[in-house]
């Protein structure tokens, strides 16, 4: 894991804009000390490509001797904020972040990523900062690409995919990133730019440092934003990956250990980590059996930094960026993708629009974009995704559904049953279903609240004017299946002068008995009417 892992650490640094050493130092300290926290056993804490491209849209807003303090700074806060969700275990909210927002951030930032790297690969570098007018503008100036560099990256990419066929798949990208090289040297290839060429590379151990105080106000949402990146991307590990027990891991176990791995990261000279999908894969393909491999794997990359680091400088650029773009496309999900199309209009559309805005926004923005858009996203599906029944009973005593009728009938007992969440949004999609009560004479409606343990104020209002527009042609709303807790807030906000407590029937533990108790009140009532 450990060969695969420097690479890895050489092309984030890269991606992120800052010396290679600083992803070596996150994978020695961030990594090993870490991976001895998190829940899950195999999660591995590394330097992810969407995290990367996060710090790299962060840093260039400040000058080159203000980098590492602003790094160091940006990394620690991302580990305090991650460790702070995770000991109020906050991990739940993970849950709400949809699936379309999901694929359409990663899909996006995998875009990003592979296009972010076309200067390298070719040698020609656009002025423009947009990663896909990046592209565009090399596509009318391809007679400036540097052929060796291209040709550099191209054979790179060729190896990956001819190694990945074979029994060493999981080296493929470091034996691709030596061999090419190795062959620029031996060629001579004096026109394709190598590590050395911009960064210096020690071996040394890291060395403490303190984040700059002065900069926390204006690193501090950023480093909110690259937080819950990193943490939306573990949470997908602790979902899927399960512990060496069987058991699934806790997400807010995982948030702590991240944010300890960051936090020592920093401190450190590090990059900020996360969990990364593609590095437990392959970590499990290896053969681990514990979250050891984690801690071992980080230790052997401090020997190899120590004996070898200098040797770092002489590795090709456009290899690396042959690498990422390797990486980038081994992201791209098309069957989810493909799913996530055909279910329905809105998780197409909020797959695009999340998709869209990781394109043109910087990625620490389109974070928040996406939370947004999964929170507006829930609020729009559960608001549709209501039902209203009517309960007849049988000649078994047994209640079935039918079809909502569309308007009551005169001296009529409807029983009503509501499928879905009725928080403020639902419950107006609910009133709209209701039977109209506006012309029917001495109609009495028995609305069934059984399995609600708590409703909203808006529901509550939609309870009194539908009772009210029932009171104004002689008849009635009951309540049955009431909650000891619904009671509770029925009282509180006076309900009951709009809908008396003898209208109104608890839950008791035989299954429909307080719906039939109203139903009977119901015809005793109606029979008591002229």
């Amino acid at each position: 894991m450990a060969l695969v892992a420097v690479p890895d650490a050489i092309a984030s640094a890269i991606l992120a804009g800052v010396n290679p050493l600083y992803g070596f130092n996150a994978l020695i300290t961030g990594t090993t000390i870490g991976s001895l926290f998190t829940s899950s056993q195999f999660m591995n804490i590394g330097s992810t490509a969407a995290m990367m491209l996060a710090v790299g849209g962060v840093l260039p807003q400040f000058s080159d001797e203000q980098i590492l303090p602003a790094l160091i700074t940006l990394t620690i806060l991302i580990g305090l904020f991650q460790l702070l969700l995770g000991v109020f275990k906050l991990g739940v909210f993970t849950r709400f972040i949809s699936n379309a927002v999901m694929i359409g951030f990663f899909t996006g930032v995998a875009t990003v990523l592979i296009l972010g790297q076309l200067g390298d690969l070719t040698g020609f570098y656009s002025g423009y900062t947009n990663k896909v007018a990046q592209a565009t503008d090399l596509l009318f100036n391809l007679d400036q690409v540097n052929m060796p560099s291209l040709l550099t990256g191209l054979a790179t990419i060729g190896i990956i995919i001819v190694l990945s066929r074979t029994k060493l798949r999981n080296y493929s990208l470091a034996i691709a990133l030596l061999l090419a090289s190795v062959a620029v040297i031996l060629l001579n290839l004096e026109s394709v730019i190598l590590v050395g060429d911009d960064n210096q590379i020690s071996a040394m151990i890291p060395v403490p440092m303190l984040p700059s105080l002065s900069m926390i106000g204006t690193l501090i949402m950023p480093a909110i934003a690259i937080g819950l990146l990193g943490l939306i991307q573990a949470a997908g590990i602790s979902q899927t990956i399960p512990n060496p027990d069987g058991e699934y891991p806790d997400a807010s176990g995982d948030f702590r250990g991240q944010g300890v791995a960051n936090t020592v990261s920093g401190i450190f000279q590090g990059l900020p980590v996360g969990g990364s999908l593609g590095g437990t894969s392959i970590l499990l393909s290896a053969g681990a059996k514990s979250r050891w491999a984690n801690v071992f794997m980080g230790l052997f990359v401090a020997l190899f930094v120590f004996f070898f680091g200098n040797q770092v400088e002489r590795v090709a650029v456009p290899a690396i960026a042959a690498v990422l773009i390797v990486a980038g496309f081994g992201t791209y999900k098309f069957a989810v993708i493909r799913d996530i199309w055909d279910v329905s209009r809105s998780a197409r559309l909020v797959m695009l629009v999340t998709f869209l805005s990781t394109l043109v926004l910087p990625i620490q923005q389109a974070v928040l974009v996406g939370i947004i858009i999964s929170v507006l996203d829930f609020v729009y599906t559960s608001a549709q995704d209501m039902q209203v029944v009517e309960l007849v009973e049988n000649e078994d005593r047994m209640f079935i559904e039918r079809p909502c009728p569309a308007e009551l009938a005169d001296n009529s007992v409807t029983i009503l049953y509501a499928w879905g969440a009725l928080f403020f949004a639902s419950a107006r999609t609910m009133e709209d279903l209701l039977p109209k009560a506006d012309k029917a004479k001495h109609a009495l409606v028995i609305l069934r609240l059984h399995g609600r343990f708590r409703i909203g104020s808006t529901f509550i209002q939609i309870l009194e004017r539908y009772a009210s527009r029932l009171q104004a042609n002689g008849g009635k709303l009951m309540l049955s299946g009431v909650s000891q807790n619904v009671w509770e807030q029925l009282d509180r906000t006076e309900t009951f002068e709009t809908i008396p407590e003898t209208d109104i029937f608890r839950v008791d533990e035989i299954l429909g008995n307080s719906t039939r108790k109203a139903t009977a009140a119901a015809k005793s009532w109606m029979a008591q009417q002229p």
